[in-house]
């Protein structure tokens, strides 16, 4: 296959991942307990007129951590801003994700358990007092300087959270794990999907692609797709 071919799909499977991601908390299938605490707390911030607290997502990979942020951020009426922990290895790349931000966004950080740990110490302050000193120059010319940041939420996603360390952790002050759902609520998701994808899908049929999707919605919407093809 050729690279301008393998492009043109990646970009088009993109597209269909992000037609079938729910907008809204009403929207969101399953997760009862973590969608209520979710929405409890967003509405709180609103009526208060504050940004959301922090927010730490764990569990398996294809629950909808990332689907649960940009539904935060679109409750709250913000941008989202997203990375990953492995890719912001030095501190001034932490540094321009916050210096971008303004008051209320979210920044999204993927894999947080993953990111270098002279970069997380950098968040502690940015997190608790939204803060950040930065180091100019070397040696002797070697000087700090403060940036005030605007209050932001910071969302963290993980499939490790035992790996977080102590100091991270008692920062965020929203805490849920997202567990394997059950078949009855993948065929919902299925049934919700084959109807954006314009695909006739009959109860058995659903029932069927979600007792093979191993608890996990991104994988029932592969099948789907499969499926329809």
């Amino acid at each position: 296959m050729t690279e301008p071919l393998t492009e043109q799909l990646n970009q088009r499977n993109a597209s269909l991942d992000n037609k079938l991601r729910p907008s809204s908390f009403d929207e969101f299938i399953g997760q009862e307990k973590v969608r209520e605490r979710l929405l409890l707390s967003v509405e709180a911030a609103k009526q208060r007129g504050e940004p959301l607290d922090h927010v730490i997502l764990s569990g398996p990979p294809g629950l909808g951590k990332t689907t649960l942020c940009y539904i935060i951020g679109e409750a709250m009426g913000v941008q989202v801003k997203v990375s990953s922990g492995p890719v912001i290895d030095k501190p001034a790349d932490l540094a321009g994700l916050l210096t971008s931000l303004n008051r209320g966004d979210i920044l999204f950080i993927d894999e947080i358990h993953r990111m270098q740990r002279t970069v997380e110490e950098y968040l502690y302050s940015a997190m608790e007092d939204f803060v950040i000193d930065i180091m100019i120059d070397q040696g002797a010319n070697a000087r700090s300087i403060r940036l005030e940041l605007p209050r932001f939420t910071l969302v963290g996603a993980t499939t490790r959270a035992g790996l977080i360390s102590a100091p991270l952790r008692s920062r965020f002050g929203i805490s849920s794990r997202l567990n394997y759902y059950v078949a009855e609520e993948l065929s919902r998701i299925v049934k919700r999907s084959a109807k954006l994808l314009d695909v006739s899908i009959d109860e058995e049929g659903s029932m069927e692609i979600a007792r093979r999707s191993r608890g996990t919605p991104r994988v029932a919407n592969r099948l789907l797709k499969r499926v329809r093809d």
